[in-house]
Order: structure tokens, then sequence, then C-alpha cells
């Protein structure tokens, strides 16, 4: 019998299938193998080639090739483990997509973390507002990009040791480390729900919040002189120079990276930006005077504003936070800052923060535009209009208060906010 392989999602990393034919017989099934979907031909995996180029480019291509081997050995291992199962069969079995599927995907996925993950959502849906049911898909989709790149999990295989390579992934990603330690605390909860459906599971997971502290940052920001100096940088690359735009957008607009990236231009009316902020979806919609960097910005993509980093959002962000290093230390943004590195303390088994220097370009960030434009006009214009622009989540009570004289608020803000970017 012919044993062949095939992708059928239009998406970049698409799941693989495999198929049986002989005669009148023709089944298939989805296996638990994705590659990306270009990569696939034939039934056999295509690698990148590498040629002449930069050797950051050259290092990324080799990486992709390293999981493109596995997933070939990946298929070479499933190709005959079925030729096994077709051999020893007998001759009352029905070769058909069940039959294929038992093979593929054993019990029916009740030990993979994904399928314990779909469960998890299906669960919870019901019972949870929108932004954090999203907070959960968003950690399905950093889980499924952490198999794509490794291997897939078992629930019973998430023990302290990945939980510690997971939290290094999200580091070297650029996550937070509010942001890592609310994933870990939500994977736990996932693998609890886990254990209450009969799955076994680790019994590291009572141990995996041990250790996790929101560290103490120390705030740093872009002054209007930096912000000017970026917006003025030449010589990026294509990629480096939407990230360009995207930061001098975020430093003018104080919107957090999540909304950021939404901005569309239908929203925009009279050069005023309206935005529902991903956060307090339940509050008043943010109103901000566009000041003349942003109309720059739209006019160089003809009223639009810059293209995404990467069709994925997870990954855009990602994106966005290493690009915006590279573009500040293009600019030069070396002035000396303090921040904090975490050391252990062997002592008290525990980390504990040391200020230390480094050149700014180092500490930049996504949150940077959000606080440059909080700081730069904090003291110059009254703290109201500014906080009814970052829309923090404390003060949504106080958008409520102000909504009856919006339109002369609004008005105001864009005159002081044209003048002190001038000065």
């Amino acid at each position: 019998m012919a044993v062949s392989f095939y992708t059928q999602s239009r998406k970049e990393i698409a799941p693989i299938w495999i198929r049986i034919r002989e005669g009148s017989i023709d089944a298939k099934a989805r296996t638990l193998i994705s590659v990306q979907q270009d990569r696939l031909v034939k039934s056999k995996v295509v690698l990148h080639r590498i040629t002449t180029g930069e050797p950051e480019h050259k290092n990324i291509l080799r990486q992709k090739n390293d999981f493109l081997n596995v997933v070939q050995i990946q298929l070479d291992a499933l190709r005959r483990e079925v030729q096994s199962a077709l051999n020893k069969r007998d001759g009352t079995e029905l070769i058909d997509s069940k039959w294929i599927k038992n093979i593929v995907q054993p019990t029916e996925n009740i030990n993979l973390l994904s399928a314990n993950i779909d469960a998890f959502l299906d669960y919870k849906k019901p019972l949870v507002k929108t932004n954090t049911y999203r907070t959960y898909t968003n950690l399905k989709t950093l889980i499924n990009r952490f198999e794509k790149e490794n291997s897939t999990l078992l629930v019973s295989g998430i023990n302290l040791k990945f939980r510690d390579k997971f939290l290094k992934y999200l580091n070297d990603n650029g996550y937070s480390n509010s942001t890592t330690i609310l994933y870990i605390r939500i994977l736990t909860t996932i693998l609890k729900h886990a254990k209450k459906r009969g799955v076994k599971v680790s019994d590291d997971i009572d141990n995996f919040k041990d250790d996790l502290k929101n560290k103490k940052t120390l705030n740093v920001y872009l002054t209007l002189d930096e912000i000017k100096r970026i917006f003025e940088l030449k010589d990026l690359t294509p990629k480096e120079s939407i990230a360009r735009d995207w930061l001098v957008i975020s430093c003018n607009t104080a919107q957090r990276v999540g909304d950021l990236l939404k901005y569309d231009k239908k929203d925009i009316k009279l050069d005023i930006l309206t935005v529902q902020q991903t956060k307090n979806e339940n509050s008043f919609p943010i109103r901000i005077p566009l000041l003349p960097q942003v109309k720059d910005i739209l006019k160089k993509y003809v009223g639009n504003f810059p293209p995404q980093l990467h069709p994925n959002p997870q990954v855009s962000y990602v994106y966005y936070n290493r690009l915006i290093k590279q573009v500040c230390r293009k600019a030069e943004i070396n002035d000396e800052v303090k921040t904090l590195t975490y050391q252990k303390n062997n002592i008290k088994e525990d980390e504990v923060s040391k200020v230390i220097i480094k050149k700014k370009w180092e500490v930049v960030s996504s949150h940077i535009g959000r606080r440059s434009f909080a700081t730069n006009y904090y003291g110059k214009m009254p703290t109201a209009l500014i906080q009814a622009i970052t829309g923090h989540k404390t003060e949504s009570s106080f958008l409520l208060y102000i909504d009856r004289d919006r339109e002369v608020d609004i008005e105001n803000l864009s005159a002081m906010m044209l003048k002190i970017s001038k000065q």
C-alpha cells in the first residue's frame, strides 16, 4: 500500500496528514506533526537553501533546518509504524480513517498537553471574562510554538525541568517577568484540571510557583530628543524601519503593544485616533490626537499604519521587542541608565536584585513607548489629561467621570501636546 504525507491547511504552520491508498482503499488522518506548509513536497521535507548572506540570517535558516530534520525523522518513524501495522493486520480489519487515526493519534490524545489545554479552554470559556479567556488562548499559542521548535509535550513530562526550560524560552523571547509568572500559574491550573480528569501529572506541579516573584523594575523612557533622533534615523533594514515607525507611534500614543499593533486607519477621524483598549474593554474608548510625527508616518504608508512584522500577533510582539533594540542601538541611544539584574542567593535560596548600569538601548522593550509618553508630558499638562490617554486600569472610574466634557478635553489636549512636542 502507498503511504504518503501532505498538508491541506493554508496556515503558515500546518498539521501533516497521512494517507493510505491501494485499490478501493483511500484512508487518511491528521498526525500530531506540523510543518511550514511549503516545506513538505511529495511526502518529503524540503530544507531551506543556505546561500551567501548575513551571518544572523544564515543562523536562522540553520535553526529552521534543524527543526525540519526532526520533522523528517518523525515522518520516517511514523511511516515505519504504519507499514508494520499494515503487515501485521488480519484479513478482517477494515483499513479506513479510524484505523489510521488509532495509530497516529493513540488513546485519543488524552495524555497530550495540547489536548488538555483544549479541554481546559472548553471548560473555562463560559465561566470567565473575554480578556481572561484570551490570556488562556495566548498561552496555548505559545505552547504550540514551543512544541514546534522542540517536540510534542506529554502531560506527564511537564515537571520542574520543563518549567525552567519554558521560563527561559519566554525570557529569551522578550516576555516580561510578570507575564512569564502569569503563564506559569495558568499552566499549573491547567495541569491540576487535567489531574481531576484522571490524567497522570507530575508531582512537581505543587512546586511550580516556588521561587517565582514579580521583580522590581527601574523605569526607563525615551526623551523627546531621543524620539526625534529615532524618527529621523536612516540606513535601517525594511523590518527595522517598520519597527522604528511603530516605536515612534507608540511614544506619541501611549498604548500597550497589544493595542498598538491593532491600530487601523478606519479608526481615525479628523486627526483623532480612537482606541478601545483590550485590557479595559468595558471602559470608554480612548481618543488620541495625532501629532506631526505620527501624521508623517501615516503619509509614508499612504494613509495607513505600518504593516505587521508577522501574521501571528504573538510572534509580531517578539519581533517588535527585538527590532526596537536594534533601532535604538543604531540611533546611538547610549545614555547610561540604571537597571536591575537578579542573582541567586545561595544562603536564602532566593533571587536578590542588584542595580547595574547599561546603555539605554539595551533595556528598551515594547512598554517604553507608553512610559515615555507619560513621563515626557507629566508636569507639563494636567495629569488627568495624560491619564485620559493612557487609560490606566486604576483610572477607569475617572474616564467615566470626565465623559461629559470629553470634547472640550480633547481640544485642550491636542493643543498642549502639539506645543510640547515642538519644544
